[in-house]
């Protein structure tokens, strides 16, 4: 037998329905031993580590795609401005293959939104600084 003592611990019931979800998680059968082990700190601190290594490296990916993401969609919301700019001013065919030409380059050299509307249509320039300054 131990010759530990026991200590009675109280708790709401919400408090006692998270922590025996936490210990089952953990992979505890008792709530006992897994109170005990979360109070005396016995997680290995490697694992913890580690886990928080994980969660950093994951945190930068997601802010690297969160950045990729806007770029995307500061480019989609250029082409559309000048998709409608060129609708409204009832543009020639020559204008919108012209800034089809410009979409295509600006996927090769990955140029700025403004670099696109400059190559396309220099008259856009002032309309989408306007439009990204307001948002």
């Amino acid at each position: 037998m131990s010759t530990g003592k026991s200590i009675p611990v109280w708790f709401s019931e919400e408090d006692r329905r998270r922590v025996e979800e936490a210990a089952a998680l953990a992979g505890y059968k008792h709530l006992s031993k897994y109170i005990r082990d979360k109070a005396m700190s016995r997680d290995s601190q490697r694992e913890v580590a580690r886990d928080s290594m994980e969660a950093w490296a994951e945190r930068q990916e997601l802010n690297g795609r969160l950045a990729e993401i806007e770029r995307s969609q500061t480019t989609s919301h250029t082409l559309l401005a000048a998709l409608l700019f060129l609708m409204r001013k009832k543009a020639t065919t020559g204008e919108f293959n012209d800034l089809v030409l410009a979409c295509k380059h600006a996927e090769i050299s990955t140029a700025m939104p403004a670099e696109l509307l400059a190559a396309s249509s220099p008259e856009l320039v002032s309309l989408i600084a306007r439009l990204t300054e307001e948002s």
